[in-house]
């Protein structure tokens, strides 16, 4: 997925002097040959937990005792190189190092390598074991598309939010191995919190922000956790179908910021944003990796953001129909989702219907069935016969058929297009549609559940008390309108779940949505918690959260929130 500001790619050029080093290596097993010397005398006391699954992301602790050796590591690894690490001093000359494991491509018992740098290691033998994903059709799992796949959020690439894209959702609920292109936290740009909405409720990213960063980074690779895995996530933000089945041969408008993008992401260690020798297609991409699964959950989500891509429905119809046929073509299982109206996922698309009532002094709330019945007047076409006789709101009928006028394009665009997309995979045995616009409609349960809409609309999703609504920092979207929060990507993980359930007679486990929501930082208790607080709680958009309107409106609120 995508909006306006990514545009901001456009000014990637400023950045793009970063100097680099070799190429990326391809090996899946970095410590081989890593060290110049072998150090003995240390011991291996204790590692807990001691086994875990080939997704890694798991934190664990090991203690080692060094027999009058004076050894302090800086680097670990288990399988793949661990992050986060930490080293404490025990008693009896023992230290305790904790860090977070990033899985293995290959089942089995692994030895702890722990390295002070690149002149000294310790290997201590079968310290560990992966094991293997709960089913076999998750032997090389990938994901592919664009922003949402990617797990990019609030305008920002960051670890943090990788880890809790749908791709890496379903990886981690099958035990899957799945490197990511993880971007250390704060991430690219900086990842911001509510303090980035200021006063008046709105988040913009910047492109200034991002290539100020870039350009103060002294090379790109340092910008990863770990610039040398080869990744299973090859989504590009920004991507359409043509982008991902030319590569730098495409020629939308998103060409140069995609290239950009898979210059950082897949040759991080080069010095050129822009050149084109170094990357391939993303559909090339996919079948070198010999996958024996793929997802997407915004496979053509870019050709439907108007604003930004104005592709033809003639070159859709060419090039979904080349990138199915590839992704079919590798034997792999593939589960790819739909695109539901743009009103019932994008909070920023909703705000072009809001103005036309807001000529009229109005808000989704003066309309019966709010948003969700202009929608349902737009995707049928009949605005004129649901709206200019008042049948709907009393006063304002021009307005509300305004509002709804908004929509009827955007709805057919979205409808056409799906329904081609539909065909084309029914094409092949092996390509799954998971209705993510049946999700957001309330027409496909979720965990048991099904949305349901809002007076205003909207819809919305109760996880224990607490209500994810689709709407401005309603809790599914991130700050940017654009992404889905953790909670909003967990939802959308669990539905590929269940589809990859009821296709492959498989069990799974869903992800838990409440302890999803208990630790995301951008849920409406997190929203909440930070409104309480005496610094923000004047604050225009906490006042309407609170419904304190002694310096607001609820129109006013409206525009802020709705």
């Amino acid at each position: 997925m995508q909006k306006t500001s990514l545009t901001f790619f456009s000014l990637f050029a400023a950045a793009a002097a970063i100097s680099g080093c070799a190429g990326r290596s391809a090996s899946q097993n970095p410590y081989a040959g890593f060290c110049k010397s072998s150090v003995s005398g240390i011991q291996l006391v204790s590692i807990s937990p001691n086994q875990g699954t080939q997704f890694g992301d798991q934190q664990v602790t090991a203690v080692i005792k060094s027999a009058g050796v004076s050894f302090t590591p800086a680097l670990v690894f288990l399988g793949n190189k661990a992050r986060g690490v930490t080293v404490t001093a025990q008693p009896g000359n023992e230290l305790s190092i904790s860090f977070t494991t990033a899985g293995t491509p290959t089942a089995g018992t692994y030895p702890l390598v722990i390295a002070t740098g690149m002149s000294a290691c310790a290997y201590l033998p079968n310290a560990y074991r992966y094991n293997p994903p709960l089913i076999s059709a998750f032997k090389v799992f990938v994901g592919y598309g664009a922003s949402g796949t990617a797990g990019f959020q609030s305008d920002s690439y960051n670890e943090a939010a990788q880890l809790n894209g749908p791709a890496a959702w379903i990886a981690r609920q099958a035990g899957a191995y799945f490197p990511i292109p993880l971007f250390g936290m704060p991430g690219i740009p900086p990842a911001p919190g509510f303090d980035a909405l200021g006063t008046d409720g709105r988040f913009t990213g910047t492109a200034t922000a991002l290539v100020n960063y870039l350009a103060g980074a002294k090379s790109f690779p340092a910008l990863f956790e770990d610039p040398d895995v080869v990744p299973y996530n090859i989504a590009i933000p920004g991507a359409t179908v043509e982008d991902e089945v030319l590569g730098p041969a495409s020629t939308t408008s998103m060409a140069i910021p995609v290239i950009a993008l898979s210059n950082l992401l897949f040759a991080p260690y080069d010095n050129n944003l822009f050149e084109k020798k170094d990357i391939k297609p993303e559909v090339q991409m996919v079948k070198d990796l010999h996958p024996t699964l793929i997802m997407s959950m915004d496979l053509y989500i870019n050709d439907l953001i108007t604003n930004e891509v104005a592709t033809s429905y003639n070159t859709f119809v060419t090039f979904i129909t080349q990138d199915v046929a590839a992704l079919a073509s590798t034997g792999a299982q593939v589960f790819l989702a739909d695109v539901p109206h743009a009103v019932l996922l994008l909070p920023s698309s909703q705000e072009p219907a809001l103005g036309e009532l807001m000529k009229c002094g109005m808000t989704f709330s003066g309309i019966t069935g709010g948003i969700f019945a202009l929608d349902e007047a737009a995707d049928a076409d009949s605005c004129a016969a649901t709206f200019s006789n008042g049948t709907f709101t009393s006063t304002g009928s021009t307005c509300a058929y305004n509002a709804c006028e908004t929509l009827v394009s955007m709805d057919q665009k979205v409808d056409q297009f799906n329904s081609k997309f539909e065909t084309v995979a029914a094409q092949y045995p092996n390509v799954h549609v998971v209705p993510l616009s049946g999700m957001m409609s309330g027409k496909v349960p979720v965990a048991g559940q099904y949305m349901t809409i809002d007076a205003q609309g909207f819809p919305e999703y109760t996880i224990g008390n607490v209500t994810v609504k689709m709407k401005h920092l309603g809790g599914f979207s991130s700050l940017d309108d654009a992404h889905p929060t953790n909670t909003g990507y967990a939802m959308i993980a669990s539905l590929f779940v269940q589809a990859i359930n009821a296709r492959l007679g498989t069990n799974i486990p869903l992800p838990d949505l409440g302890a999803v929501l208990a630790g995301d930082p951008l849920s409406p208790p997190a929203l909440e918690t930070y409104c309480s607080q005496s610094t923000n709680s004047q604050k225009p958009f906490c006042m309407c959260i609170e419904n304190n309107y002694s310096s607001v409106t609820p129109l006013t609120c409206t525009t802020l929130l709705y």
